[in-house]
């Protein structure tokens, strides 16, 4: 059921949409999940200290998985650029009157003077059995968090998210990963701490195991110190289609932040990107990939 080529201690407002169409092949339908499609809406481009975005899901689809990208954000010049803008919100929402994917980020506990944008993508279908699940935290003041969600028996899991409620840009997901039968994610308060209160919420898209299922985690070992870092990986087999993302910081509990995570036009590649917190980190670091890969 599961390939695995790499494998990490992973556990411890809108404007535009773009649709893209990656369905099966004519004479591989009958062994292929339905089509699927990825919608992406942005915010503008400014100062804003919080920014949030819908990607919504075309009508009679429902929500699978999502992303979401911070263009601008960083302070520095790479090899040594740092993280200014965090991911708060990666949620795949469910409503009788429309699916969509909302994301959010904040500028860090001491601001940012510069300009940037949040993009997101949800990616959105019919496969069968859908459920959506969701684990909240406790409210609290700890320096770190974790939730995860299991899926019902017989469901495997295809979409995973997070979301801080609190933080006030103090507290930013570190992870939101999944495997086979279940997804996680993992927040922590910056280096700096935060006296209030917060809690995380892990979510959980689940549905029949459509045909090729994996979770995988390819191997992009770059073994250095530099800042930022993307990635840009894809399924094993390139015929098949990416229906779900996630990305960890490699276990650096705060001092690496997730920037970016999302799936390709085309559903055939996902990128990934982080940066170093301000205080930097002099050791080399990698991010960890998750990817939802089906025929």
């Amino acid at each position: 059921m599961k390939r695995r080529t790499a494998v990490r201690a992973a556990l411890a407002v809108c404007a535009t949409i773009g649709l893209t169409l990656a369905g099966p092949v004519a004479d591989a339908a009958a062994r292929s999940a339905p089509p699927v499609v990825r919608v992406s809406a942005q915010t503008g481009k400014d100062s804003a200290k919080a920014k949030s975005a819908r990607a919504r899901c075309p009508h009679g689809t429902r929500v699978i998985s999502g992303g979401a990208s911070i263009e601008g954000g960083t302070a520095g010049q790479a090899p040594n650029a740092t993280a200014q803008v965090v991911l708060t919100r990666l949620e795949p929402v469910a409503h009788g009157s429309g699916h969509y994917f909302e994301a959010a980020a904040h500028e860090d506990f001491n601001g940012f003077g510069g300009q940037w944008r949040l993009k997101v993508y949800a990616v959105c279908g019919k496969l069968p059995g859908l459920v959506y699940l969701r684990q909240p935290g406790t409210p609290g003041s700890p320096p770190s968090d974790a939730q995860t969600v299991n899926c019902p028996a017989g469901k495997v899991a295809l979409g995973t998210g997070g979301r801080i409620e609190g933080g006030d840009g103090k507290v930013f997901l570190t992870e939101v990963g999944l495997q086979d039968a279940f997804t996680f994610a993992n927040a922590y308060e910056a280096e700096g701490g935060f006296a209030g209160r917060w809690r995380v919420t892990a979510f959980a898209v689940c549905g029949d195991q459509p045909p090729g299922y994996a979770v995988e985690m390819p191997a992009q070992v770059q073994g250095n110190s530099a800042s930022p870092k993307s990635t840009l990986v894809a399924c094993p087999n390139p015929a098949q289609r990416i229906v779900g993302t996630g990305v960890g910081n490699g276990g650096q509990q705060n001092q690496v932040i997730p920037m970016a995570v999302f799936p390709s036009a085309g559903l055939n590649e996902a990128t990934t990107r982080a940066a170093e917190d301000e205080t930097g980190l002099a050791g080399p670091w990698d991010t960890d990939q998750f990817l939802v890969c089906v025929d």
